[in-house]
């Protein structure tokens, strides 16, 4: 890439990185309190809610995983996009009016904050148990979205990997401790539409490149192809087939209350009549990411085929792929795309993370007894998120595995923990006590010991898993000690 090429690229990124720090920052003047921070004051607009709980949840894990996904397995992917795409608006329909009501009685400002008030006898239990769950997970998964954001940058500007990763951190770092969750949310739309106009734009610019080029097919590479990838099931047959769809639509149980960063957006609703315009538009969202990024990865295949980038990192499929089809401008507004999606999705969880810490420990448990005054409070909550931020940063170090790999390891313990409390809670009146403790030990070992002695790998992905170990262990140990009736 010549001088020129490269002060155009440049141009956009910064441009991009520049407005959406003033953006934060604009938007942070609004925060006055902790209920501010966390939750907007369920304030915000519904539209706004609902692209940012999209744009929070897919992260760099859809522009830059799912094509890698798609070129490696081909059709077989779409069952990785029909366990969380249509698992978001399931999630919509049946459990956002759930949780708006339910925020409604409660008055939470934080996932855990809900739960240790629908147990109030075992509320400093479930804090503990709750900020230590979202603190593991929740690092390691704001250490997977810089990596994934530092792997695009050095790329492409032809830096070191860890370095970029640092620089991206710090930006988003700065404006999550500036405005928390309202920050959060307004950038997370803003991020949102470039996105998806990233998802649309790129997958149409190459596909008018390959219609006008009769050597190149995606139909004829994909039936020409011996490792199954024009099959539904990878070529597979049997149980083998059922192991692969299981695997795939496991992302589904996520959606079932699973991600806290997530169903936070639904706690902070204004009002019952807003869920259905959210659903409608996360549906939209979805559904037009979804197919441009497999679209990318069926393309990238038809393309370069098994080019040997591709076979040693599979997530260079995006980042390649756009500098050979776009000018440079148009290269750095869709690398803004990437960037939208690891910054929508980092400070989301950093924020959550933040939570867990500032709200559930220190000021419910530690400092329970002592009166902050609201700018106290508020200065505690963002030093908490600066201090997650940090330790995100630390983590890039030592994040070198496949950003959809870790992603899957985060996701998976926090819906082993949070989808059976969650789901029981709200769809079974006899879910104790007991059994809110059994999914958050059980759900935390088992993810912890599955991956660490690498049955992820060897058996099956822990995603599988966990959740159904602790459903049952909830159900089981509520049925044997139930709470005491009042």
């Amino acid at each position: 890439m010549n001088t020129s090429a490269n002060i155009q690229l440049l141009s956009a990124v910064i441009c991009y990185i520049i407005f959406t720090l003033l953006l934060g920052f604009w938007v942070a003047r609004n925060v006055k309190n902790q209920r501010d921070y966390y939750i907007g004051s369920r304030k915000l607009p519904s539209f706004a809610l609902a692209l940012s709980e999209r744009s929070s949840d897919m992260s760099a894990w859809i522009i830059i995983g799912i094509p890698g996904l798609a070129w490696e397995f081909g059709l077989s992917t779409i069952w990785v996009l029909l366990g969380t795409a249509g698992g978001a608006v399931f999630q919509w329909i049946f459990y956002g009016k759930k949780f708006y009501k339910e925020t409604e009685k409660t008055d939470a400002i934080t996932p855990n904050d809900y739960l240790a008030k629908k147990f109030p006898e075992s509320a400093n239990a479930i804090r503990v148990l709750g900020g230590i769950s979202i603190f593991v997970f929740f690092v390691a998964y704001v250490g997977a979205q810089f990596e994934g954001g530092g792997k695009i940058v050095a790329h492409l500007f032809n830096l070191n990997t860890t370095i970029s990763a640092i620089i991206i951190a710090t930006i988003i770092i700065s404006y999550s401790v500036a405005g928390g969750f309202i920050t959060s949310v307004w950038t997370d739309f803003f991020q949102a539409l470039l996105m998806v106009f990233t998802l649309i734009i790129l997958p149409i610019i190459i596909l008018f490149n390959v219609l006008g080029d009769p050597s190149i097919s995606i139909v004829n590479s994909l039936a020409n192809d011996k490792a199954g990838r024009s099959s539904l099931f990878g070529g597979k047959v049997g149980i083998d087939a059922l192991i692969l769809l299981g695997v795939n639509l496991s992302w589904f149980f996520g959606y079932m209350g699973g991600i806290p960063h997530v169903f936070v957006r639904m706690m902070a609703v204004r009002n019952a009549k807003e869920i259905k315009s959210c659903t409608i538009i996360a549906a939209i969202w979805g559904f037009l990411t979804s197919a441009g990024a497999l679209l990318l990865g069926l393309l990238a295949f038809a393309i370069y085929g098994n080019l040997e980038l591709f076979v040693n990192d599979r997530e260079m499929v995006f980042p390649y792929i756009i500098q050979q089809f776009t000018p440079p401008f148009l290269t750095g507004i869709l690398l803004a795309g990437v960037l939208a999606a690891v910054m929508s999705t980092a400070s989301s969880q950093i924020i959550m993370a933040s939570s867990a810490i500032s709200e559930d420990i220190l000021q419910r448990i530690l400092f329970k007894k002592r009166d902050f005054k609201e700018k106290i409070r508020l200065n505690i909550s963002r030093l908490s998120t600066l201090f997650i931020g940090f330790l995100g940063i630390l983590l890039i170090f030592y994040a070198k595995e496949y950003v959809y790999t870790i992603v899957s390891w985060g996701w998976a313990g926090l819906t082993s923990i949070y989808a059976p409390i969650i789901t029981l809670l709200f769809f079974w009146k006899r879910l104790s006590k007991v059994g809110v403790y059994s999914a958050f030990i059980v759900g935390f070992c088992v993810t912890i010991l599955w991956v660490s002695l690498g049955f992820d790998k060897e058996i099956i992905t822990v995603r599988l898993i966990s959740f159904p170990i602790s459903f049952i262990s909830a159900v089981i140990f509520s049925l044997i000690f139930p709470d005491r009736k009042k």
